[in-house]
């Protein structure tokens, strides 16, 4: 296998260097307009016959190297287009008059280009528009609801990322998300290091036919992001865009005031609370503990600012062109010590070096520095869960202590939440990047239509973060100055030899691709901490105690070699077949298990150019079938290897502990890649000469291979191993459409929606009647695992009690299957699913999912005059939430603050209540995982309202444009669950448990695009 790839790029790489008698060829430019002389960004120019094109740049011009006798095709969503023979021309211009013909975009696929009407897989494009269309600081947000068979869910924190799936669940163990291509390199995420305003297109391949081009990645799709290339324009060309605006978050819980809180400790303790509340709150204060009213949640939250700023620099000659950027982002976020803020700069660039445009080499670079401010935690709890516990009749501050804030006294006040404001002002926890992606390409034209390309990408990134707790008086006192700091760099360089071909034969056209492609990945790790002696220093050097963290100093490397080919066979622009093989060898696997095929196939029949079809309503017919095999690797580097632990042994005298080192668990070398298998089912339709467009799919994902870990017997000597044994299936329809109303007209507009549905069911697991059981956190479950996979059942459903109401007296509870000794009238009484008489663990059920029925999008864009609207809805439905915080907020186990349903619970002389009694440590265990916090989490929400206004401006002015816009995000949000947000991200295994996660602000924004 090594020698094989090898050889292929050799070959490949020598091809591209080869000269080759001197073919005609031409660079022809212009600008593109529509009827009233406004530029077209992202018009489609492409050489008829060919997959040889480009697209407009941000003034409508373009440039592309062409050969004698070509026929150019200009086409753009919502215009007619139009064939312009060459004819010995350098210079066309373009007017495109308003229509809708959508299948003429030229289409970005794996390892190149097709036209629209030529795929034959599943493969989504929203364009630069729709991805610039929001302020946003990671692309996963301007992507979301807009494209079918994809779900995001944000995470809400400034520069946190989001979580994308598609076309559902494809790994019990290991993250689903899908690969990320960018300017051709794979793996370039993470999303909120690109500048939306520097993306030309965003294309999701989502069936395996598309995607096993990727073969040992593509398991769960594949996002391929082309960033904007410049044009040959006459002279030099800049534009800005500025926007700034206010972010806030307008819900609250409902939680007791002081005075509602000191009665309920009251009931809670049976008695006064140990503190005495008339008492000033500090030595020296003019305020006492009862006079106090602080609210926790105002006390952390805010309106914070939020400002993106983008500069643009394109130009050219007749045989180079570029586009660079430079981009500035600032979040404060809606939470105090949340902070994201990004600098940007890029440059792409593209040179003829022969005359006659055959010799090409092109680059991109991306350089990034970005800073995020960590939510702090004290005490193990989130930030916002010690705002909701905070005790309302505690100051925020007390100058009398190191730090100036005050804390709750566990011996005064039986409680003892951390000050959250405290957090956010003196400990300093952020995440530093600084990433480089670059690429560098040459490429030449060896014969008409076969074209070699030597290519090499590099994505280097340097991740920082900085951990400073200084020493301070609270709840509980901090005595130490402590700085931690964990550093890694990661490089991965690749290598890649490319020959396309691509030509017409009278009524066959051809198009292949082959490809051998090396890429590699070197990970250093380093993370130290200290104790500062001095307080004031916030340093590594200096500081006492130094220690390496666990897991600091293990490198690692990894290599992944592959061979690639792809046929397109087209006949008579009706009938399309496409072949497809990837071959991966990876050093993740143990030797003699590190490679594995990804076939595919897909056929394609454009029923609408048949000869019977002339006399019908159909503009477009298209229908599609697929089938093919991609997978998921998951695994870390060395996974074929034993682990081997360390622990502190005995200690023989003095006071030396010698390390011992052991094997816990039992490494499998036959362990391979997860595979999937999917089936696609397409049909477009296209109506009135394609105004009206329409979509769907239906697929069939299986997924098998699945890696688990497997318990093992005591005589094993280690607890566990893992294998290749599980499987779950995935299937759905997806639908998208749109439409173009009078394209004519003064008032123009266009309307587009898409749904998808997504089934998803565990096949198997190691054996039958196993579960896994997951999302242990005492605070919020009672002890109980709160989600299950198992055979059957969707992935990590939600898995509690099921409970039928409130016990009213004694005697209900002697009746009633036995809960516990301390079960008493005003617990919640739980159903005994077995029949056994006792509520015991083996009573647990199904009591949600947090995958949805279906995810949908709608858009609507009009023009009139110099006026432009946009308003943008998107949503999900039948996905449950599992409210962790309603949990926490109506727990009696411990004295915190709660909600103000808690005023309602059972008394003998209060039964008409939905609210179980207040008792002491909770002796019931009534906050244990139960369908009682388990809510609809369906949501619709106006993600984007927009009203623009351009500027009518005078020819030969310094401006060429200016509009003017005001935008508001996340503006209204319909829903029934009572949380800050039903968009709940975090793990695989946490998605839909609400344990306090940082809510999605409301944004109103300001901004001006102006052209040079």
């Amino acid at each position: 296998m090594k020698l094989s790839i090898r050889k292929c790029v050799s070959l490949t790489l020598l091809l591209s260097l080869l000269t080759s008698a001197a073919w005609a060829q031409k660079t022809v430019t212009g600008m593109v307009t529509d009827g009233d002389n406004f530029p077209l960004t992202g018009v489609n120019v492409l050489v008829v016959g060919s997959s040889t094109g480009t697209v407009t740049g941000l003034d409508g011009d373009y440039s592309l190297t062409v050969p004698e006798g070509s026929v150019l095709r200009f086409s753009y969503i919502g215009f007619t287009a139009q064939e312009v023979p060459v004819e010995g021309q350098t210079v066309i211009d373009v007017t495109l008059g308003a229509d809708a013909n959508v299948i003429d975009e030229v289409v970005v696929v794996g390892y190149g280009s097709q036209r629209r009407e030529a795929v034959t897989g599943a493969v989504s494009s929203i364009d630069a528009e729709e991805v610039s269309a929001l302020t946003v600081s990671n692309l996963g947000e301007a992507i979301q609801g807009r494209l079918a068979g994809v779900q995001v869910v944000s995470g809400g924190s400034p520069g946190a990322p989001p979580i994308i799936q598609v076309r559902g669940i494809g790994s019990i163990s290991f993250g689903s998300g899908p690969l990320y291509v960018v300017d051709g390199v794979p793996g370039a995420g993470g999303l909120n290091q690109f500048d939306s305003r520097d993306i030309a297109s965003i294309n999701v391949l989502k069936d395996a036919s598309a995607t096993a081009v990727y073969g040992s990645r593509a398991s769960n799709g594949v996002i391929i992001i082309e960033t904007k290339k410049g044009a040959n324009a006459q002279g030099l060309r800049m534009s800005l865009e500025s926007t700034v605006g206010i972010q806030t978050q307008p819900r609250r819980y409902d939680l007791l005031n002081s005075e509602q809180y000191i009665q309920y400790a009251e009931t809670f303790l049976g008695g006064s609370l140990p503190r005495d509340l008339d008492q000033p709150v500090y030595e020296g204060a003019d305020q006492t503990f009862r006079e106090t009213e602080t609210d926790w949640q105002d006390a952390i939250f805010q309106d914070g600012l939020i400002t993106q700023n983008s500069l643009h620099i394109t130009g050219g000659g007749e045989r180079s062109s570029f586009f660079s950027s430079f981009g500035y982002l600032k979040q404060e976020g809606i939470v105090k010590g949340s902070p994201y803020e990004r600098f940007n700069f890029r440059i792409n660039s593209e040179h003829s070096i022969s005359e006659d445009g055959r010799f090409k080499f092109g680059q991109t670079l991306l350089l990034v520095n970005d800073e995020r401010g960590i939510q702090p935690e004290l005490g193990g709890r989130q930030l916002f869960l010690q705002a909701i516990q905070s005790l309302p009749y505690q100051p925020i501050y007390n100058p009398n202590n190191l730090g100036g804030f005050s804390g709750a006294a566990s011996g005064l006040d039986i409680a003892d939440p951390g000050n959250p404001v405290l957090a956010v002002n003196l400990l300093d926890n952020r995440d530093r990047v600084f990433k480089m992606l670059g690429t560098a390409y040459l490429t030449y034209e060896i014969l008409d239509g076969l074209e070699a390309q030597a290519f090499i990408g590099g994505n280097y990134q340097n991740f920082r973060n900085y951990n400073h707790v200084p020493a301070y008086e609270s709840t509980s006192p901090n005595p130490n100055n402590t700085v931690s700091e964990s550093r890694n760099t990661t490089f991965s360089p690749l290598y890649r030899g490319l020959l396309n071909y691509d030509r017409l034969f009278g009524d066959h056209s051809i198009n292949a691709v082959l490809v051998g492609e090396i890429q590699n990945s070197y990970y250093t790790p380093l993370a130290l901490t200290v104790t500062q002696p001095n307080p004031v220093l916030d340093v590594l050097e200096g500081g006492a105690d130094l220690r390496v963290l666990p897991g600091a100093l293990a490198p690692n490397e990894t290599t992944l070699r592959s061979f690639v080919t792809r046929v397109t066979y087209g006949y008579q622009g009706k009938y399309y077949a496409t072949f497809s093989f990837r071959r991966d060898g990876s050093s993740i696997f143990a030797p003699g298990f590190q490679t594995e095929n990804f076939p595919a196939g897909a056929l394609g029949w454009n029923i609408s150019e048949e000869s019977f079809m002339e006399d019908t309503p159909f503009s477009l017919l298209k229908a599609r079938v697929s089938y093919g095999r991609t997978g998921s690797i998951g695994l870390g580097p060395y996974a074929f290897q034993d682990p081997i632990n360390g622990t502190v042994g005995p200690v023989f005298g003095g006071g030396n502990q010698p390390t011992i080192s052991y094997i816990n668990t039992l490494a499998n070398p036959e362990l391979r890649w997860e595979l999937t298998d999917m089936l696609n089912i397409g049909l477009d339709m296209g109506f009135f000469n394609n105004r009206l467009n329409f979509s769907m799919e239906y697929y069939d994902r299986q997924v098998d291979n699945l890696i688990l870990q497997i318990a093992l017997p005591p005589s094993a000597g280690v607890a566990t191993t893992s294998q290749n044994i599980g499987a779950l299936q995935n299937n759905g329809f997806e639908f998208q459409g749109q439409y173009f109303g009078n394209p004519s007209g003064d008032f123009q507009w266009n309307v587009s929606a898409n749904i998808s549905t997504n089934a998803n069911e565990v096949l198997s697991l190691a054996n039958p009647d196993d579960i896994i059981e997951g999302n242990n956190d005492i605070e919020f479950t009672g002890s109980f695992n709160s989600t299950v996979t198992r055979v059957g059942d969707p992935v990590y459903s939600f898995f509690g009690f099921e409970t039928d109401g409130i016990f009213q007296t004694d005697a209900e509870v002697q009746e009633a299957a036995f809960q516990n000794d301390l079960t008493a009238p005003g617990d919640i009484r739980f159903v005994d699913q077995n029949g056994d008489g006792e509520i015991t663990a083996a009573d647990r059920v199904i009591i949600g999912k947090y995958l949805p029925d279906f995810t949908y999008g709608f858009n609507f864009n009009g023009t009139y005059s110099n006026f432009d609207f946009n308003v943008f809805f998107q949503g999900s439905q039948g996905n449950d939430v599992y409210n962790g915080v309603g949990s926490l907020l109506s727990q009696t186990q411990r004295l915190f603050n709660v909600g103000t349903d808690i005023l309602d619970a059972w008394t003998p002389q209060n039964t008409s209540t939905n609210v179980p009694r207040i008792a002491r440590d909770d002796p019931n265990n009534n906050r244990r995982v139960s369908d009682r916090f388990v809510e609809d989490g369906s949501y619709l929400r106006m993600k984007a309202l927009t009203v623009g206004y351009t500027l009518p401006l005078s020819e030969g002015g310094a401006l060429s444009n200016l509009r003017l816009y005001l935008t508001g995000q996340n503006l209204v949000t319909l829903t029934g669950y009572s949380g800050l947000d039903p968009e709940i991200g975090g793990a695989l295994s946490e998605t839909g448990f609400d344990n306090g996660d940082y809510p999605n602000a409301r944004s109103f924004i300001f901004g001006a695009q102006i052209g040079f």
